[in-house]
């Protein structure tokens, strides 16, 4: 098979590795090393060609995975207690385009206050516990239920409640990107700013 014929199943292996790590750009990325590691492997010995591509990039996007969660996991275990007072700001999840990034931040920002925002943006887009939001947060779990619940519903309604700081926006949207990375520092002392404002 030739390689312009291998390249042929790219979208196919990008929607399968987005489907697994939420996020199209990093999906891109794997799918690119998947295409480095095939340029290695004897190919006359592969019969299937593309179950052989998927098993390489689903592999990745469980390891990427992987590496994010002991990321996130090695970041906790340094969080101190004094971040109880703690402070946030808006970030969203996995989307994977800036424009969509920067616009589902915009919604966060005008709909929820900065508690609501910290605790959705960590439970819902990356999947803190609220054992892990109690630690970080200085909140009791039965008050991050509380508070998740109420953003659900903020963020359901049309209202807008708060005016946008875009330059806040922006330095929102880099954290995001750095947090999906694993990186979580910057959206967390972005949060704590948030937090601490009266």
């Amino acid at each position: 098979m030739s390689q312009a014929e291998v390249y042929a199943y790219r979208p196919f292996l990008i929607a399968v590795a987005t489907n697994l790590v939420g996020c199209r750009s990093t999906a891109e990325d794997l799918v690119q090393d998947t295409f480095f590691s095939w340029l290695k492997v004897d190919t006359n010995k592969i019969q299937d060609v593309k179950s052989y591509l998927t098993r390489i990039v689903t592999n990745k996007s469980l390891n990427y995975l992987k590496s994010i969660r002991q990321k996130k996991e090695e970041f906790l275990d340094t969080v101190q207690p004094s971040l109880a007072s703690f402070s946030m700001t808006p970030d969203f999840s996995s989307m994977d385009l800036k424009c969509e990034v920067t616009h589902a931040l915009s919604e966060v920002f005008k709909k929820l206050a900065p508690a609501e925002r910290a605790v959705f943006v960590l439970k819902e887009l990356f999947n803190f516990d609220y054992a892990e939001l109690t630690s970080i947060l200085g909140k009791k779990a039965d008050n991050c239920r509380q508070i998740f619940s109420r953003a659900q519903l903020r963020l359901s309604q049309e209202t807008d409640r708060f005016s946008i700081d875009v330059d806040k926006l922006k330095t929102t949207v880099v954290d995001f990107k750095n947090a999906t990375l694993g990186e979580f520092s910057g959206l967390i002392e972005n949060l704590k700013s948030d937090l601490n404002k009266k």
